[in-house]
């Protein structure tokens, strides 16, 4: 994938600006009260604020370049270990994903508390499940998909569309905006609208760019891609990017049909993409096949819950889509691009080596190699003395003569070695 390194590197900068946002959010509104004892409330800002940017800002920093190190080649990785610094190991980047993925499920609950009042144990309860979750789940696909620059990319194309997310719920003036829909995040015409839209668009446009890179693999032919199948498997991210970026670009307070129209194509072409999976390819892993179904069951049953049974509203129902498009499309990388068992490995390894047959002056070069004299340092040669393997040889040779002329009825001796 062209400019890998420096796509990564410039979503990591913008997951870290949305990290320090939501920083510099709770530590103002835990830490910052007025003289006169009142909390402060939302974003507004106070002469007494900037104390907290510093602390907020080295967070944020430190997240982001532990990130840039978790996200990075195995190259690169190499580069920075000749620094000795410690947590460069497999399973030390792989923690850190887990853990900012978890973090971002608990801050995720945590501002939308009144959300889950409703939920046995209430928000704390779902925060710890979530997080708990997310990050063991993360873990464990970072460390197995790791070494895939496609993956590694991809991934901070969906954590900046959920850290933009949540600076947006830090900071947003729009109330219980989960009442009503998701992309409420983005009326606010300020700050917190910004950081939501801005993060929709481009995590749409990290989808479409990557559409070729997400499906690379497929190129392979142990999955048997049928013709056109693979053009128009990226044809539909494309497509489902295009939207994301128009569900940003046209907030619902704008142009609302045309933003229902963007978010509408989005899901009809993610239904297309998984429905049509044994279309695209003949032998695609059962396991994506069976994520494919498992997504379009999940989608339909929210769907269901929302529109027809009134369980869900239609914020629940929008957060499953969202997740369940990145979480396909990352198992689609993660799936496909691990290393398959060499067919050829197994019978190999049962096949006892073969002595590769010598040259036809071979014979030649070891009777001239018996008979050379060498020279010692002084000029004199001397005769070497002949070696045990070829006494063993020789005598091999007359016992080989001697069984054949018996087996002919002569009686010769054997000739001199």
């Amino acid at each position: 994938m062209r400019g890998g390194r420096l796509i990564r590197r410039t979503y990591a900068l913008l997951i870290a600006f949305a990290i320090t946002i939501v920083i510099f959010h709770e530590f103002t509104s835990q830490f910052g009260i007025r003289h006169d004892g009142s909390r402060m409330p939302g974003f507004a800002l106070h002469g007494e604020d900037v104390v907290w940017a510093l602390p907020a800002i080295a967070m944020g920093a430190a997240i982001g370049a532990g990130l840039v190190v978790a996200s990075g080649s195995r190259t690169g990785v190499s580069v920075i270990e000749r620094l000795n610094l410690p947590g460069l190991g497999r399973d030390s980047r792989a923690r850190s994903i887990g853990l900012v993925w978890g973090a971002i499920a608990v801050l995720a609950v945590h501002f939308t508390g009144a959300a889950f009042d409703v939920v046995p144990g209430g928000p704390a309860v779902v925060a710890v499940a979530l997080g708990s979750a997310l990050g063991f789940g993360t873990y464990r696909l970072h460390r197995h998909a790791m070494e895939h620059e496609a993956y590694r990319t991809f991934n901070l194309v969906a954590m900046l569309l959920a850290t933009g997310s949540l600076a947006s719920m830090s900071i947003t003036p729009t109330g219980e905006w989960w009442t009503r829909n998701f992309s409420t995040l983005g009326t606010s015409d300020d700050i917190a609208a910004a950081c939501f839209n801005v993060a929709v668009i481009l995590s749409g446009a990290g989808m479409a760019g990557m559409s070729a890179s997400l499906t690379r693999a497929l190129l392979a032919p142990r999955f048997g891609v049928r013709r056109g199948g693979l053009i128009t498997m990226r044809a539909l991210i494309v497509v489902i990017g295009v939207s994301l970026m128009g569900v940003g670009l046209m907030p619902i307070d704008g142009p609302t049909d045309l933003h229902n129209a963007a978010a509408l194509s989005a899901a009809a072409a993610f239904a297309v993409l998984c429905v049509g999976v044994q279309a695209w390819a003949r032998s695609l892993p059962r396991e994506l096949v069976a994520a494919s179904y498992a997504s379009i069951g999940l989608e339909v049953t929210a769907m269901v819950l929302y529109d027809v049974v009134g369980v869900f509203n239609l914020t629940v129902f929008e957060v499953v889509a969202f997740a369940l498009v990145f979480a396909w499309l990352i198992a689609l990388v993660a799936i496909t691009h691990a290393n398959p068992d060499d067919p050829d490995a197994a019978g190999r390894r049962h096949l006892a080596p073969t002595r590769q047959a010598p040259h036809p002056g071979a014979s030649h070069d070891a009777a001239a190699g018996r008979t050379r004299p060498a020279t010692r340092s002084g000029g004199t040669p001397t005769r070497r003395p002949p070696a045990r393997s070829a006494r063993r040889s020789g005598a091999l040779r007359d016992v080989q003569r001697a069984l054949r002329r018996a087996g002919d009825g002569a009686d010769e001796p054997p000739g001199p070695g």
